[in-house]
């Protein structure tokens, strides 16, 4: 039987729209908010509360930025744009952040809305010009406006937390909703996260539940992760071991570190499947190497007990250090820094007959 602990605190994620006709992330981001659900879950089930997504619109195709100006001097507002993508790619041109940033505001001023989010996107993340959250949420705003529904969202995500605007959680979900309706995944999912915890709204599981289903049918596999979360806790619905293994497993083959860790422990559990330690301890690393401190801290410990692996106190000392260095809050810091000076203790020596 599981042991159930007080749930931990948990990242809200970001990620960008993959570029138009390559099927792939732009990039791979996370930002954690550290907002709570209540509830009771096993310690090593952290970071299991719904994710929010912040996105950037599609890059153009290939030959859109075949065409582009270099120096934007037409004023063609999707060529800037376009160019933008390339600089912050290299996509067959210098890898130039800053050159990106400044072509984004350029395609913005110009009347690209596209440009826009991606002006906002890259102000929030710091990526070519410092990190402006006030300048991130105005570029945002005007795109939002402009009908680019990924800003809305992105928008409400600023307004989560009170980055760069004041802190709103109605006005959040009123964008979030917005930009569901019009399409945009990412705003289905982040609302369902606000139903999920009651943050703006009153708490209601199931309106969540059908938000991630519908987000992680369109692909949205962070979506598909908060679902599996709701069928494993039996939030809003039965608790249904084996669609949480599923959805896991969907979020954990696109890379998402608490699906990979949170499936690691139902395997090593055997909930909703059989028992196996091997795979479990492959899950945890996998999931440890992409930033998830349980993982790190449960492989950490077989290395130091023998429990699964061989003995090895150098590994388990630096999965233990990753542990608190990924997260010095995280539900087994106590139990990590303990183990860890027990690991750097020096073995007493056997007396002499």
């Amino acid at each position: 039987m599981p042991h159930d602990r007080p749930a931990a605190t948990s990242p809200y994620s970001r990620l960008p729209f993959a570029a138009a006709g390559s099927g792939r992330p732009l990039f791979g981001i996370f930002l954690a908010y550290l907002l709570t659900v209540s509830g009771a879950v096993r310690a090593q089930d952290a970071a299991a509360d719904p994710q929010e997504r912040r996105e950037h619109p599609s890059a153009p195709s290939p030959g859109a930025v075949a065409t582009v100006n270099p120096s934007c001097e037409k004023a063609d507002a999707e060529a800037c744009t376009g160019l933008g993508f390339q600089h912050l790619e290299g996509d067959g041109i210098t890898k130039d952040e800053a050159r990106a940033a400044w072509l984004f505001a350029q395609g913005c001023e110009f009347g690209s809305m596209r440009g826009c989010t991606m002006a906002g996107y890259v102000h929030a993340e710091g990526q070519g010009v410092g990190v402006a959250p006030d300048v991130a949420a105005s570029f945002y705003a005007r795109a939002c406006d402009g009908g680019e529904t990924t800003a809305c969202s992105n928008l409400g995500l600023a307004y989560v937390v009170g980055l760069g605007v004041p802190k709103d959680p109605a006005r959040a979900n009123a964008l979030f909703g917005q930009a569901c309706d019009q399409g945009a995944v990412a705003g289905c999912a982040n609302l369902g996260a606000s139903y999920s915890l009651g943050r703006g709204v009153k708490r209601d599981q199931r309106r969540a539940a059908g938000l991630f289903q519908r987000a992680c049918e369109a692909g949205d596999t962070h979506a598909c992760y908060n679902l599996g979360v709701l069928h494993r806790d039996g939030l809003g619905m039965r608790k249904d071991f084996k669609q949480a293994i599923m959805l896991f497993e969907r979020a954990c083959a696109a890379d998402d570190a608490s699906a990979c860790g949170n499936l690691g422990f139902m395997v090593d559990d055997g909930r909703g499947t059989d028992r196996d330690r091997d795979r479990a301890l492959a899950l945890f690393d996998k999931a440890c190497g992409l930033g998830h401190p349980e993982s790190c801290f449960t492989l950490g410990r077989a290395y130091q007990t023998g429990n699964g692996r061989p003995r090895d106190d150098a590994r388990a000392v630096a999965l233990l250090e990753r542990t608190l260095a990924l997260d010095p809050a995280t539900p087994s810091a106590a139990e990590a820094s303990k183990a860890l000076r027990l690991a750097r203790e020096p073995v007493a020596a056997e007396p002499k007959p």
